[in-house]
C-alpha cells in the first residue's frame, strides 16, 4: 500500500503512539501539527483495521520513498520523539519503540 509522504509520517506516528494501546488526544495534537485533519483520520482508518505486523511491513514499504537521506530520517524521528514526549509520561516500551522503528528506518 503506497501512502503519500504525509501519510507515511501519520502512520509511523500512529504506531509509536499506540505502543500503550491507547493513542491519547496529546498525541493526536502533535500529528495535526503535522499534516491536517483529514489525513490523520484516512491514516487512522487504515492503521486500525491492521495488526503490528502489517503496520511494520507498511512503514517498510513506503520507507524508500520517503526516507531517502540523513535529513529525512531525523525529520522523522524527531516527529517520534515528539509523540512519546507528548504525553509527558514516557515508558520503558515506549522508548524500546522509538529504538526499533529507529531501526527500521535506517
Amino acid at each position: 500500500m503506497t501512502l503519500s509522504k504525509d501519510e507515511f509520517k501519520v502512520m509511523v506516528m500512529l504506531y509509536a503512539a499506540n505502543i500503550d494501546g491507547n493513542i491519547q488526544s496529546e498525541e493526536v495534537k502533535v500529528m495535526l501539527k503535522k499534516t491536517d485533519f483529514e489525513t490523520v483520520d484516512k491514516v487512522e482508518s487504515m492503521f486500525d483495521k491492521m495488526n503490528d505486523a502489517e503496520v511494520i511491513e507498511c512503514i517498510r514499504e513506503n520507507k524508500p520513498l520517503y526516507v531517502t537521506s540523513e535529513s529525512d530520517r531525523l525529520e522523522i524521528l524527531a516527529d517520534l520523539c515528539a509523540i512519546i514526549e507528548a504525553d509527558e509520561n514516557c515508558t520503558v516500551m515506549e522508548e524500546y519503540m522509538v529504538g526499533a522503528l529507529r531501526r527500521i528506518l535506517e
